[in-house]
């Protein structure tokens, strides 16, 4: 038996936590925690310890399948990215580059992003949609508004905090207080913060593991958190409690922010987000006096109404009290490598068209996936006719789902790269089995910003992979060849593969992360053989506070600009609109309420962890249940605008009166390859979301917040 040192990777997953993985006959037989690993420190999750549970899975797809009539029959591989690769010519050539489409999924690391994005960018579509305009998009949108790029993206520092005001996350279960930054130990970090003699809040509807543990929990009505941050903001600028010295020297904007909120004070926000106002007042003084602090958000915010203006408003509020490059407050990590650079070198030959449906921006790579059904059911002749997942689950991940089903139904071609044959698989013509991460190793460079400090580390191969699994790197590269387009899109690099062929070898991905350490993209020298044989990663630096305000805006004058004139428009239209009543649907819908245990669709064939999960359910408070004549354990049925479903109700107070919550991500009820999902398969509350209620300038969904009414059923 041989103990290799690595990482965990289960879903996407943020925190990584270091594992100590014994390997057996070619077979992970045992997972331990690191406690050398510099970034989790011991620490991992029941998820971690089931990492051999889907290793080993007997479900997994282990060879390419292609649908014939009703069945789906082994072929092999040459075969199977021939066909593909030649049926995405013949559709560009009859029909033009907009009729393809990839979609990257919440389970796929950086290489699977390149690999996806890069198939439609050489073929010269715009459509590579990814599952961060589901729930991150805003964020990108903001950043390049107010900092002058889409990837200058801030994240908390817990660490040295004395004010942490925390919106719409729970991050002892998804270890971190902001989506993809990695603070596995998030919980003793919170902890920290009151015993050093700060202050935890947290915004949220739900009691939640979180709450539990913060000095203040307020219970927020779903979907108004953005009134919440502009009452704050009128209280700080109204007592002039903000930072005037930080505002000059490195902002601007603040004269239209005080005339946009000058009228809305705490009092008219309290009628909205159902807050008293003084708890609303004495939240903006604490935070304003505050040695340091941040204000952060997860997908209870971002998925939920005026996400963008939220964000803004959130940026806003960290910057006019200081709190913008600060110990204490919110940072950029310059990571390893400069992403900024990177990206824009990657996607130099990738069309930047809007999406044909709502022409909204391509913020992360591409279009808003709520858009994906609607091109595909349009007559256009220029509308989306094929579709290649990889990592995904969109059957169950995207809003509408009835209206999702017809789409991919109407496709010419669907082909999924996954480690199993998914929900969405079942729909496919191709099914393409992926090795997991510990059959490839690599460099998950993309997210290395969101390290708490200048970090890379590879991630070790430590087994073969199973029966005739590929990486997607070699699945992409072959597809692209059968296209007769150049392999990541990059002539130069698919010379350099084409040479590296024909003395029997290939571009790999470790090549591709030489390449970008070679390239004067990195911020220190480092060899790729180095780099390989660290076993704990290689620490860079420390995070130099003062540098990025000082030289890392990228905004035309260097300033942060806090007044961006579109969201100036929209914010004062928004607020000139009377709140919408739904008289007909009393209660408001959300789909947050994430397990320990589950990791979206992707641990539900995970034995240990779907005995603790076994399907979803409705959770409604117990003055709502009593007023209803509802019961704990009885089955109700949910409408919104758009569809009902049924589904059993947990009846308790640690939710708001007002609020249902469902969890999302299930509705197993599809032919997939994934036997033990299929026995618990819950409800699909994505059934219940209008993909038309989509954010104003990024168009992203609504998943918290959806007007709905209930009725008893037995």
């Amino acid at each position: 038996m041989k103990t290799y040192k690595t990482t965990c990777k289960v879903g996407a997953c943020e925190p990584q936590c270091g594992l100590e993985i014994d390997v057996e006959k070619d077979k992970i037989v045992e997972v331990r925690p690191d406690r050398s690993h510099p970034i989790s420190q011991g620490y991992i999750c029941i998820k971690g310890k089931a990492v051999p549970e889907y290793q080993n899975d007997p479900e997994r797809l282990l060879s390419p399948v292609k649908r014939v009539g009703d069945k789906f029959e082994n072929i092999d591989w040459d075969t199977a990215t021939t066909e593909i690769g030649q049926k995405l010519r013949q559709l560009v050539d009859q029909y033009g580059s907009t009729s393809i489409a990839t979609y990257w999924g919440n389970a796929a690391d950086s290489t699977g992003m390149v690999a996806a994005n890069t198939i439609c960018s050489a073929l010269g579509s715009p459509n590579s949609f990814n599952v961060l305009s589901l729930e991150y998009t805003d964020r990108g949108m903001v950043a390049n508004e107010v900092l002058g790029d889409q990837t200058l993206i801030l994240q908390p520092d817990a660490d040295n905090t004395y004010f942490a005001l925390l919106l719409g996350t729970n991050p002892l279960v998804t270890q971190g207080m902001t989506l993809l930054q990695r603070r596995p130990r998030v919980g003793g970090d919170l902890k920290n913060i009151s015993k050093r003699g700060g202050k935890v809040v947290v915004v949220d509807p739900r009691v939640t593991e979180t709450t539990r543990i913060s000095d203040q929990h307020i219970m927020i009505r779903p979907g108004t958190d953005l009134y919440l941050l502009l009452a704050m903001i009128h209280r700080i600028l109204s007592i002039k409690s903000y930072d005037a010295e930080f505002v000059a020297q490195y902002a601007k904007g603040l004269t239209e922010w005080k005339a946009l909120v000058k009228s809305f004070t705490p009092s008219k926000a309290s009628t909205v987000t159902g807050i008293e106002e003084p708890v609303i007042v004495a939240l903006a003084d604490e935070f304003a006096a505050a040695k340091s602090g941040f204000v952060s958000t997860r997908a209870g915010v971002q998925t939920s109404h005026n996400t963008t203006l939220t964000e803004w408003a959130v940026l806003t509020l960290n910057a006019i009290t200081g709190n913008i490059d600060k110990p204490g407050g919110v940072y950029f990590n310059p990571g390893a490598l400069d992403n900024t650079a990177l990206i824009h070198k990657f996607t130099k030959r990738k069309n930047p068209a809007p999406s044909r449906i709502g022409k909204y921006p391509q913020i992360f790579g591409g279009p808003p996936c709520t858009v994906f059904a609607d091109d595909v059911l349009s007559d256009d002749p220029d509308r989306i006719r094929a579709l290649i997942v990889i990592a995904g689950n969109p059957i169950l991940s995207f809003p509408n789902t009835k209206k999702v089903e017809k789409a991919i139904e109407k496709l010419d071609l669907l082909v999924t790269i996954d480690l199993y044959q998914s929900d969405t698989g079942s729909f496919a013509d191709y099914n393409l089995p992926a090795t997991t991460i510990y059959e490839k190793g690599g460099l998950h460079f993309l997210t290395l910003p969101f390290e708490q400090y200048p970090f890379v580390e590879w991630r070790k191969k430590v087994v073969e992979p199973s029966g005739n699994a590929k990486p997607e790197w070699d699945i992409a590269r072959d597809i692209s060849r059968a296209a007769g387009i150049p392999f990541l899109n990059n002539s130069l690099l698919n010379s350099i593969d084409r040479l590296l062929g024909f003395f029997g070898s290939a571009f790999t991905e470790k090549h591709l992360a030489q390449y970008l350490f070679m390239s004067g993209m990195a911020k220190k020298k480092l060899s790729i053989n180095k780099l390989m044989k660290a076993e704990n990663g290689i620490k860079l630096g420390n995070i130099e506070w003062g540098e990025f305000v000082q030289n890392g805006i990228l905004t035309r004058d260097r300033k942060i600009n806090l007044a961006p004139e579109k969201f100036l428009l929209g914010l004062k239209k928004l607020l000139d609109l009377k709140q919408p009543q739904y008289k007909e649907l009393p209660y408001v819908l959300i789909s947050g309420g994430r397990r320990l245990a589950s990791f979206n669709s992707w641990t539900h064939n995970m034995p240990s962890l779907m005995e603790k999960l076994k399907g979803n359910y409705a959770v409604m408070n117990v003055n709502d249940a009593s007023k209803e004549g509802i019961s704990d354990g009885d089955k109700i049925r949910i409408t919104s605008t758009i569809n009902s479903i049924e589904i059993k109700v947990t009846v308790s107070d640690k939710v708001r009166e007002g609020v249902l919550m469902v969890h999302q991500f299930w509705g197993h009820h599809y032919n997939s390859g994934q036997s033990l999902a299929r026995q618990y398969p819950g409800v699909n509350v994505n059934l219940l979301h209008d993909d038309q209620v989509r954010d104003q300038y990024t168009g992203m969904p609504v998943f918290n917040g959806t007007p709905c009414k209930i009725l008893l059923l037995n």
